[in-house]
C-alpha cells in the first residue's frame, strides 16, 4: 500500500534525514519554495566557536532541488522514500567533504549550494540504492 504524502511531510522527512547528517549542537535547517516550483532546503551550522565570531564561523549547505524533484519523492513507496533520503544525505555529505578545505581549519568557504535534480532518487526508485 503507497500512502501519498503533502510537501509538507515529505520536506519534514528530508530535513529530518539532514539534520541527522549533520549533527552539530547548531544545526537548523529551513526550506522556501520560488514560485517556479524550486525548493531550497538549507542546512546551517557553526563550524568552530574557538577564537572566531559566531558569524565567521557559520556554515551552509543549500540543497535547490529542481521543480519536479519533490513531487518525484513524494510518488515513492516508503521504502524507496527511505533509500532516495539516504541517497540525498549521502550526495549532500560527499559534496561538503570535498568542498570544505583540508584539515577544516579555514572555514571562510564553508558554504556551498548543491543542486538537485531527479537523478538523485532513480537508483531509490529501481530498488538499488
Amino acid at each position: 500500500m503507497t500512502v501519498s504524502l503533502d510537501a509538507r511531510q515529505s520536506l519534514a522527512e528530508i530535513e529530518h534525514a539532514l539534520f541527522k547528517s549533520f549533527p552539530f549542537a547548531s544545526t537548523s535547517i529551513t526550506h522556501v519554495t520560488n514560485s517556479d516550483g524550486v525548493v531550497t532546503i538549507q542546512v546551517s551550522w557553526v563550524a568552530s566557536a574557538g577564537s572566531m565570531s559566531i558569524l565567521d564561523s557559520r556554515c551552509a549547505l543549500s540543497l535547490v532541488m529542481e521543480p519536479g524533484v519533490l513531487e518525484r519523492y513524494r510518488a515513492l513507496p516508503g521504502a524507496k522514500r527511505l533509500r532516495a533520503r539516504e541517497a540525498l544525505c549521502a550526495h549532500a555529505e560527499d559534496a561538503m567533504r570535498r568542498h570544505l578545505p583540508a584539515g577544516g581549519t579555514d572555514l571562510a568557504e564553508c558554504n556551498l549550494m548543491l543542486g538537485v535534480d531527479a537523478a538523485i532518487f532513480a537508483d531509490a526508485e529501481r530498488g538499488q540504492a
